[in-house]
């Protein structure tokens, strides 16, 4: 059981960061949060998310699902995401495991981008 992210769907409204690093601190700390949207600057109105697993990193983007196994070598040829390092540094996603309720992302997704497979 996982999150799973619907790159067509999200907004980047940053909901999701937002409510899972209150889930993770008590407050609004981004740096705390295992789910970042992010916008890329080389395409106009370009958008993905990228979560933190415990052994690896998903980035959900309109072209579709990436995931990248936590110490595997990546290719050399394929450009590496700027994001990708920082996020390497939070903690993994725990499902809000205490949570009756479930994740606390998908329960705050405006556009239900967000759900559990």
């Amino acid at each position: 059981m996982g999150i799973k992210i619907d790159g067509l769907l999200c907004t980047a409204c940053m909901a999701c960061e937002l409510a899972c690093g209150y889930h993770r601190d008590d407050a609004f700390a981004l740096l705390s949060s295992c789910i970042v949207p992010y916008r890329g600057r080389e395409k106009k109105n370009y958008l993905g998310v990228m979560l933190k697993e415990e052994d690896s990193l998903v980035a959900a983007r309109p072209e579709g699902i990436e995931i990248n196994r936590i110490g595997e070598e990546q290719d050399p040829d394929k450009e590496a995401d700027a994001s990708a390092k920082p996020m390497l540094l939070r903690e993994s996603c725990d499902l809000c495991e205490d949570l009756d309720d479930g994740p606390l992302c998908i329960r705050v997704c405006p556009v239900d981008a967000i759900s559990v497979e």
